[in-house]
């Protein structure tokens, strides 16, 4: 295979990666999802992080809030309050020892669930990332192999 047309190849592999890479991903979870309970106020503070480019038609559309395994809220929204971290906060009355969990779930699809005193994602590799590494490592095994063709060649 004559020189322009590997260099040709991995030229076109590099920018359709770049291309991919660079595109604004739409559909993730939360990135952030952090709970606080004050006992003495019965308040559940739960702080909110999720990148959108437009809160109004890409936002957490549902928050569900668990006391030990039953739903006690499940208010849902037309919009986050701001780009990019955002607090709610809800009355909730627990007992000592509770658990609360609360899932928060993204208009275009994304769930994140977080447990007071810890964070629980969604198995898997969130967003694209998963497309990313299968694209990077396809391009470095392509690379790999025009570089041994080439190597052959002379």
């Amino acid at each position: 295979m004559p020189k322009k047309k590997i260099y040709y190849l991995i030229s076109v592999f590099s920018i359709t990666f770049l291309i991919l890479a660079s595109i604004n991903v739409r559909a993730h979870p939360p990135q952030g999802l952090d709970l606080e309970y004050d006992s003495n106020t019965n308040t559940l503070t739960v702080s909110i992080t999720h990148a959108v480019p437009d809160n109004t038609t890409h936002y957490i559309f549902s928050v569900i809030v668990s006391v030990n395994g039953s739903v006690v809220l499940s208010p849902t929204y037309t919009s986050q309050p701001d780009l990019g971290f955002f607090i709610y906060e809800y009355g909730v009355t627990t007992n000592d020892g509770s658990t609360i969990q609360v899932t928060a779930s993204c208009s275009e699809g994304g769930v994140l669930t977080s447990t007071l005193g810890g964070t629980n994602r969604p198995g898997g590799i969130p967003g694209y990332m998963g497309l990313y590494l299968v694209i990077l490592v396809s391009v470095i095994s392509l690379l790999s192999l025009y570089r041994k063709k080439l190597n052959k060649l002379k």
